[in-house]
Formats: C-alpha cells, sequence, structure tokens
C-alpha cells in the first residue's frame, strides 16, 4: 500500500535546527527519521538552507536522490538549475552544496534510514566506506509545463531524465511523469526496484480521493504493485524516482 502525505500537512511540523557547521536550517519531515543504523524503511525530508550556506563534501551509508526545488545553489562546480536532480549510490561522496543569497530547497529521498552523513573533513571516514557503484548523476533539463499547456495535454508521457548511458540494471531510474486534466495511467513496477517515490511538481495526483499538490511526497515499496495515477482536474507532473535493489547495488 502506497504512503503519501501533502506538502502542506508536512510543514505543519515545520522546524528550525542548525547543520553541522552551526548553520540555521530549516526542515520538513516527510517519512522516518534519523536513526542510529540502516534500516529497510523510507526516510525523507525537505531542507530548506539559509542564504549562502554550505553543506560540506560527504557521503551516506544508503543510495539516495536530492531535488532542488527552490532558491538557487550550486553542487561541487556545477550549477543548479530549478528544477535540478542529484543521484549518489551509498557510500559516494559529494559536495560542496552551496546555497545562493535566497537559499536553497531540497528534498532528499531514500527508500533506506540513513544513520546520517559522514564528512570527508573529520578522522577516520575512509576506513567508513564500502564498495559501491559510485555512481553521481546531476540532471538539471527538469522543465514543468505552464498551467494551460498542462490542463490540455492530450497525450500521458513519462520522460527518462537520466542520460541514455546510465546503468540502470539494479532498477535506478529517474522520470518525469506529465499527465493532463483527469487523466489517468498505470506508473512503472516499483517491484524491480528498491523502492519507487513520486515528486509532484506541478498540478496534482489524486490518491485514495485525496488531491495532493505541490511538493507531495508518495511511496510505493518494492513490494506493491504498480501505482494507478489519477492526475487532478488541472494535470499532473510528477518526477517518479526508483531506488536501485540494495542487493545489485554492489554487482
Amino acid at each position: 500500500m502506497a504512503l503519501a502525505i501533502s506538502y502542506a500537512v508536512a510543514n505543519k511540523a515545520r522546524r528550525t535546527g542548525t547543520s553541522s557547521n552551526g548553520q540555521r536550517r530549516w526542515y520538513v519531515d516527510y517519512f522516518g527519521k534519523l536513526v542510529n543504523k540502516v534500516e529497510d524503511r523510507p526516510q525523507s525530508h525537505y531542507t530548506e538552507m539559509d542564504a549562502n550556506g554550505v553543506i560540506v563534501p560527504h557521503f551516506h551509508q544508503v543510495n539516495q536522490y536530492q531535488i532542488m526545488v527552490s532558491g538557487s545553489g550550486s553542487i561541487g562546480r556545477h550549477a543548479l538549475p530549478l528544477v535540478g536532480l542529484h543521484y549518489a549510490d551509498r557510500h559516494t561522496a559529494y559536495g560542496p552544496i552551496n546555497a545562493g543569497p535566497q537559499g536553497l530547497g531540497l528534498f532528499t529521498i531514500r527508500a533506506q534510514s540513513d544513520p546520517g552523513a559522514i564528512y570527508l573533513h573529520q578522522p577516520g571516514y575512509k576506513e567508513q566506506l564500502k564498495p559501491s557503484k559510485q555512481r553521481y548523476l546531476i540532471a538539471d533539463n527538469i522543465a514543468v509545463s505552464t498551467d494551460g499547456v498542462l490542463q490540455s495535454r492530450s497525450e500521458t508521457v513519462l520522460e527518462s531524465v537520466f542520460a541514455q548511458d546510465v546503468d540502470l540494471g539494479d532498477g535506478l531510474g529517474a522520470y518525469l511523469l506529465r499527465m493532463g486534466g483527469s487523466a489517468k495511467t498505470t506508473g512503472p513496477d516499483p517491484r524491480v526496484t528498491g523502492g519507487q517515490y513520486y515528486l509532484v511538481l506541478n498540478g496534482s495526483l489524486i490518491l485514495d480521493n485525496a488531491d495532493y499538490a505541490l511538493w507531495s511526497l508518495i511511496y510505493v515499496a518494492r513490494t506493491d504493485a504498480p501505482l494507478s495515477v489519477n492526475a487532478g482536474p488541472n494535470g499532473l507532473e510528477a518526477l517518479v524516482l526508483n531506488l536501485p535493489r540494495v542487493e545489485a547495488s554492489l554487482a
């Protein structure tokens, strides 16, 4: 059974915190929270970095996506037009992430819980690195439609976000689903993945008679059937994010 939460509901528990380097942040939790070990359950949140804030280079113990949706910024030497997407395999270092003068808002999306970042400036980080495919992928070709174009769309399309030469053999995949007003379709099969998310970027998705609008998240477990997707009356554009199968990620 799919799990779903709207931004409006999640944002009611918005909290202010401090990053590891002492900078102000704002957090909106969706699924799961930080725990002290890797667990097989979804974990996702939305973070707003302060103006000119920095996330220093680090890695995580689980596979993850990050989707930049507001403000401005860069990752490494790569400027991030919005909407921007970043994927990193577990035990794959990335960063720094730099927010611009308007801050930077980004989703972090995982199919497994992660104990927290392991920073490259801290002693002993090399001893915690484990083998992985070391994929580090950035996609900045994600554009949403105007209201009129989206609502009047006559065809449903599923566009791959990654380049054609990216290794998708373990279930990894990122797609932009575009649907016109009140259109219906069946989503990609989550059973070949390590877990699947839908992130609403435009319009809304109707699930169990509830309307999930901008920045809503839906999680579909790897044991679930493909999601029956119903677009709202104004259409739907959503990222469909497949996490790789963990047992295949070392192959």
